[in-house]
């Protein structure tokens, strides 16, 4: 059995750039003449990017796509698959496959203690200074996980389906997914899945989801950067 804190996100592949914004978007003015766009740098074109961002003119920022593959604890996953508008998902299976004994522990920088005015819309934490709570909280995790994955086997040694066998696994257990998505549904994730004090709609994320989030965001600033910057100068909000 072993345990991690790790939360892998890989790209896989990637299409287009900052030139299919604009090609896409100057389609509806240039028709055909828009085609050679695809084919140019779009070296000069921040001022359109950022019009269209500002303006949420969104469809042109969906004529690329990154692929990533991501591993992940389930718990990511429950958040992850809300997103459903410009992804697609192909999960590791627990119906066709045994999965493995590997369980996600929280790292000593994670903020996890509740503070005094503490609200479920905006739930704010601090970190734990205590080592003796840190220690008591992985004890408990790996406790539940070593019971719960031994529960796991004894099911699948009885033969039964392993759709069954599987469901007294806690959220702790990593799963692997081919994730696909656009620029466009990607900023939408962006906006949601990380804190950012200065965006205009502040959102407060699970802290693992805004782990793999923030890996995603430096490939979309590193393939996509004229439009990751004009995400960020208007506020992180998804055009």
């Amino acid at each position: 059995m072993q345990f991690t804190s790790d939360i892998k996100v890989n790209l896989i592949q990637k299409m287009g750039g900052d030139h299919m914004v604009v090609a896409a978007a100057k389609v509806s003015t240039d028709g055909e003449a828009a085609e050679k766009m695809a084919y140019e740098s779009a070296e000069g074109k921040a001022g359109l990017i950022n019009y269209l961002m500002n303006h949420r003119h969104g469809t042109p920022f969906e004529h690329s796509a990154l692929t990533f593959f991501v591993h992940a604890p389930i718990l990511v996953w429950r958040e992850w698959h809300r997103h459903r508008v410009g992804f697609s998902y192909n999960e590791e299976s627990g119906r066709y496959k045994k999965l493995e004994p590997l369980f996600y522990l929280p790292d000593r920088e994670r903020l996890m203690m509740k503070i005094e005015d503490w609200k479920p819309g905006r739930p704010k934490f601090t970190r734990c200074e205590s080592d003796s709570v840190f220690e008591q909280l992985c004890s408990n995790l790996k406790q539940a996980y070593e019971l719960s994955y031994a529960m796991y086997e004894a099911n699948l040694a009885l033969k039964i389906d392993p759709g069954l066998a599987r469901d007294c696994l806690p959220v702790g257990i990593y799963s692997g997914c081919w994730v696909t998505c656009n620029p466009r549904s990607l900023m939408a994730f962006l906006s949601l899945r990380t804190h950012e004090p200065d965006a205009t709609q502040i959102s407060y994320p699970l802290w693992e989801i805004e782990v793999a989030a923030r890996i995603c965001e430096q490939i979309l600033e590193s393939g996509w950067p004229i439009t990751y910057k004009a995400f960020v100068n208007n506020g992180r909000v998804g055009p």
